[in-house]
């Protein structure tokens, strides 16, 4: 579970981070100019290497994560995501290309979480037992 910890963890601060970054979603950055938040624009740089530096501890929580549920399409497209960040702020600077990353980092989380249940219900069956969850008496 503290591997899946460190995915989500990536993945909120990615998130967050993003949303205060105007490079990424320059509409937030009219809503935060329209509420006095403009003192906060010398910082925009410092934002933006937050958010790549929480899409690869995303990237590393998926790596760790693939260990147990063994999906080479959910670690490929975590990869790929990872990827058109780094291509949206370096090779090719594009606020279309961070945000669909932004959006591809959230499908593939949601994606793990749904990736571990169904392998937790996998184990449980093999092994006979019951999931925890399944497991409390009523």
């Amino acid at each position: 579970m503290a591997r899946l910890g460190l995915e989500k963890l990536g993945t909120a601060g990615a998130v967050l981070a993003a949303t205060l970054c105007p490079v990424c979603f320059p509409k937030v950055a009219l809503v935060g100019a329209a509420l006095g938040l403009g003192w906060l624009a010398p910082f925009e740089q410092y934002v933006a290497l937050g958010v790549q530096a929480l899409f690869v501890l995303a990237w590393l929580g998926q790596l760790l994560a693939y260990r147990r549920h063994r999906n080479r399409w959910l670690l490929g497209f975590a990869t790929a995501t990872t990827a058109l960040l780094f291509l949206g702020y370096y090779v090719v600077p594009s606020t279309l290309l961070l945000q669909l990353s932004l959006a591809a980092l959230i499908a593939g989380s949601i994606w793990l979480i749904v990736e571990t249940r169904r392998c937790a219900k996998c184990a449980s069956a093999e092994s006979g037992t019951r999931p925890a969850a399944a497991s409390v008496e009523r």
